[in-house]
């Protein structure tokens, strides 16, 4: 078991509070993540912001990213982790299509992948599929990544995903494209 870390802050005319605990049973391939972040006092009176994030993933090989993978995610709230950073910082575009105007009302997502060997065995690539939902709609994605077999290693990362957002006023389309490199 690895405790987070539960970890306090004033700034910008308020004080936060955050914590989280990460259990890992490498053996068996399951790992368990609980994370939260609440404002406790802020000089505005009416500035509310907390979150809530729990997540299991299976990964019977995690030693490699080659194989099978599997994860569920359940968010509530605004953004679990990053502390006063989190409470103050703007609302991306991609944290808007994540939870936005459903984030309180709850938001899941599951994922599986499957790694395999790519440019001679020094890269992963992992197609994978995921399902999201909230009481505002579904979301359903495809996506393909390549990265370093070793997760420490240098040199570039590529992921592309396609997605389908689902809800009362009808369907959104999106495509997203994420690259870094490392040295």
């Amino acid at each position: 078991m690895d405790a987070r870390g539960v970890g306090g802050g004033a700034g910008a005319g308020g004080v936060g509070l955050g914590g989280g605990l990460a259990w890992r049973q490498p053996s068996l391939g399951i790992a368990l993540d609980l994370s939260g972040r609440t404002l406790v006092s802020h000089e505005d009176g009416a500035a509310a912001e907390r979150g809530l994030s729990a997540s299991l993933a299976y990964d019977p090989t995690p030693a490699s990213a080659r194989g099978l993978s599997l994860s569920l995610r359940q968010h509530r709230g605004g953004q679990a982790a990053g502390g006063l950073d989190a409470l103050f910082a703007g609302d991306p575009l991609a944290r808007r299509l994540e939870g936005g105007r459903d984030a309180d009302a709850g938001r899941w997502t599951m994922e599986a992948g499957w790694g395999v060997a790519a440019f001679g065995g020094r890269f992963v690539g992992t197609p994978h599929v995921g399902l999201g939902g909230s009481a505002f709609g579904r979301d359903l994605s495809v996506g393909w990544r390549l990265a370093p077999e070793a997760a420490a290693a240098p040199g570039p990362s590529l992921g592309v995903e396609a997605a389908r957002r689902e809800g009362a006023a009808g369907a959104e389309h999106g495509v997203r494209i994420e690259v870094s490199a490392q040295w």
